[in-house]
């Protein structure tokens, strides 16, 4: 065998063993990747259930709430007159169609 002929056979073996360590890299990091999918589905479907949980809970108060209730905590009857006040807005390009 020539020198070229080394060269080219261990270049080839050398990439051969690199393609198979990639091969076998991505295969666990994929295998990592599933599990770890299947450890966050469990923490969304826990999630989920706590969101309900509270749901129903601030649907059952929310029930409980009255004039009664209100008044008894300080809030008083809105009246019929309303009060506000309007920023004054510059003039010029920034004030067309109300972009502030």
């Amino acid at each position: 065998m020539t020198n070229w002929e080394n060269k080219i056979k261990w270049t080839l073996w050398l990439a051969l063993f690199g393609l198979i360590g990639t091969y076998f890299f991505l295969v666990n990091s994929s295998i990592f990747a599933v599990a770890g999918r299947q450890d966050n589905e469990e923490k969304i479907s826990q999630l989920e259930a706590a969101v309900s949980a509270l749901e129903a809970d601030y649907l059952s108060r929310l029930g409980q709430i009255d004039l009664d209730y209100a008044l008894s905590l300080g809030y008083v009857d809105a009246t019929n007159q309303a009060n506000y006040v309007v920023a004054s807005r510059p003039f010029g390009l920034l004030a067309i169609n109300d972009e502030i």
